[in-house]
């Protein structure tokens, strides 16, 4: 019988971790070209608004809500981090991951659809479609606390008990933005969460780790 050295008992575990990064490694990519889409197309609408300001009477939705979902791209990527965490990959998880992202795309095209010209008419497509964005803005929370829950208990743990209440803070204004027809109250909204979301990314991720 063959005895193989000690450097090669292992093999099988290395080879494990190997094949974990380089399943997180494929998923990055494919992660980072879907967010790609959605920061460009939310960017280059922000940037056709600079090129055309046509006076919108003081409606600045589409603006406010451009930043939460900027934001939100950025943040979604920097917290994908934690999917090196990851043991035990699979094809469903992999759909799950890149549902997830696709959410942001999909947001994108509803604050900037194809096919219009007109700067009012955009924002008047985004405030008759609001209840499909705020629809998708409220299931991504809930794609939040199954992705934070498939990186594991620990994971979860150690976001703290604020992790809990912004998930439920987020869904609520998500339901609020639905159900409402007034642009300021809307508009606020948009700062509300943009600003609490700021202080939250800030604390908790003021290190990557």
């Amino acid at each position: 019988m063959v005895m193989l050295p000690p450097s090669h008992w292992n093999g099988g575990a290395r080879l494990k971790r190997v094949s974990d990064m380089d399943a997180y490694g494929h998923l990055r990519i494919l992660v980072s070209l879907i967010l790609g889409l959605a920061i460009t197309r939310v960017l280059s609408g922000l940037s056709r608004r600079l090129q055309e300001p046509i006076k919108t009477n003081g409606m600045h939705v589409q603006i406010v809500w451009s930043l939460v979902l900027l934001l939100g791209a950025v943040h979604f990527w920097w917290w994908e981090f934690a999917l090196r965490l990851i043991t035990q990959w699979n094809f469903w998880i992999y759909i799950f991951v890149l549902s997830y992202a696709s959410l942001f795309f999909l947001m994108s095209t509803l604050l900037y659809p194809d096919h219009i010209q007109g700067q009012v008419d955009r924002e008047d497509f985004f405030f008759r479609r609001r209840s499909a964005f705020f629809a998708l803005f409220a299931i991504s929370f809930a794609f939040d606390l199954v992705d934070t829950l498939i990186k594991g208990r620990e994971h979860l743990t150690s976001l703290g008990v604020w992790y809990g209440f912004r998930l439920i803070a987020g869904t609520v204004v998500a339901l609020i933005a639905m159900r409402t027809e007034d642009n300021r109250k809307l508009m606020w909204l948009g700062l509300g969460w943009l600003a609490g979301n700021t202080v939250w990314i800030t604390v908790l991720y003021g290190a990557l780790n």
